[in-house]
């Protein structure tokens, strides 16, 4: 009787390949040990060599690597090869189920997580899928069709999915995001409180071109504001050589590059940015969307642009298309939200409407309602 009340129900998280599936379920991973100490046991399955086990494991989660066998909806002689990784998929799966023995399974897409919720379906186990992207994935329309329960980012995502099974929750964001310190980051990073900051994300898939682009035109940018860039492991580029003169001291004093930025740090530096300049992967627009922080998007082709193009419908923040547009155009928008604190207001009243600000809550205590239901 003792060790049935103390019992830990077993949540298993999955996602991977990239970061985009991983955070809101870090978010909600926090909040469930937050809001139920002891109550749960976690395991994250992602993609061997994925860039989550890192971060997964920095949150103190188990972590185990599958096969990853990319689904396309197009004809590739790689769909052959990938049709026996898949059954490998399959059956690691299995062993990972069989084993650990989970009482739910929760995805937020990512192909890794396909055959792990099929083979769960199939033993009859609990699945929640989460779609966070305005364009529904492919791995998500899958797994849709034999998940117990869906919840989804936006409101219009509601007629993408049976009614009956799903919920409009807003997109889980980290805790941590909304205890930046402004004076942290003065100090961290050196930055004069006077002086607009712009913080650049060039950390994530895509980096290398965006981070080109900002050190490309530093020279203009320093006249208007100090800028912190996150540069992402390896895809840091030199500054251009400083010779001495007024314009390279400005470099000097007012661009801070860093590789990576922990959550405790991001937070700071959201707190003490004026406007950010980002990709358009859901996570950070939601974060920023929720912190009411103005930001200029630079989407990758495809999925990314349908959520800048949503952001710009719901509250016109700037969109820069990449090989669409001349450079210009963004260093331009860029400087134009920095001296216009009327707009930065604008944008910053509107982005707190898109997303509700408790996702990560609501979500934590719907799986904990679910997980009462289990014996």
């Amino acid at each position: 009787m003792v060790e049935e009340v103390l019992k830990k129900k077993r949540v298993l998280f999955s996602g991977g390949g990239t970061l985009g599936p991983v955070m809101p379920l870090i978010a909600v991973y926090q909040e469930l040990k937050k809001q139920f100490p002891n109550q749960y046991e976690f395991l994250w399955v992602g993609v061997k060599g994925g860039p989550e086990k890192t971060v997964v494991e920095k949150y103190g989660l188990s972590f185990i690597g599958l096969s990853e066998a990319k689904l396309r909806r197009y004809f590739s002689w790689r769909n052959f090869l990938d049709s026996f990784h898949f059954v490998q998929a399959l059956f690691q799966s299995w062993q990972v189920i069989k084993k650990w023995q989970p009482d739910i399974l929760i995805s937020a897409g990512g192909f890794v997580s396909v055959p792990l919720h099929l083979i769960a379906h199939w033993q009859k186990k609990i699945t929640l899928v989460h779609q966070e992207d305005a364009e529904v994935g492919l791995a998500n329309k899958i797994m849709s069709r034999f998940a117990d329960h869906i919840t989804v980012s936006l409101e219009r995502n509601l007629a993408d999915f049976p009614s009956a099974k799903t919920l409009w929750l807003g997109n889980p964001v980290r805790e941590g995001i909304f205890l930046g310190r402004r004076e942290e980051a003065i100090k961290n990073f050196l930055l004069d409180p006077e002086i607009p900051t712009v913080l650049i994300l060039g950390g994530g898939t895509g980096a290398l071109a965006l981070n080109k682009i900002i050190i490309g035109n530093l020279e203009e940018l320093v006249k208007k504001c100090q800028i912190i860039h996150m540069l992402g492991a390896g895809k840091d580029l030199a500054v251009p050589v400083l010779k001495g003169g007024r314009v390279d001291i400005l470099i000097k004093e007012r661009y801070h590059p860093v590789k990576f930025l922990d959550e405790k740090t991001l937070a700071d530096a959201y707190a003490a940015s004026e406007v950010v300049v980002t990709r358009a992967g859901f996570s950070t627009l939601s974060e920023l969307a929720v912190l009411g922080k103005p930001f200029v998007a630079v989407p990758l082709p495809g999925h990314q642009e349908l959520n800048a193009r949503i952001f710009w419908s719901k509250a016109q923040t700037p969109v820069f298309f990449s090989g669409q547009e001349p450079v210009s155009k963004l260093i331009k928008q860029i400087v134009n939200l920095v001296g216009s604190p009327e707009d930065r207001l604008y944008l910053s009243h509107y982005l707190k409407k898109i997303m509700p600000i408790d996702a990560r809550e609501k979500m934590a205590f719907l799986i904990n309602e679910i997980m009462k239901q289990i014996k």
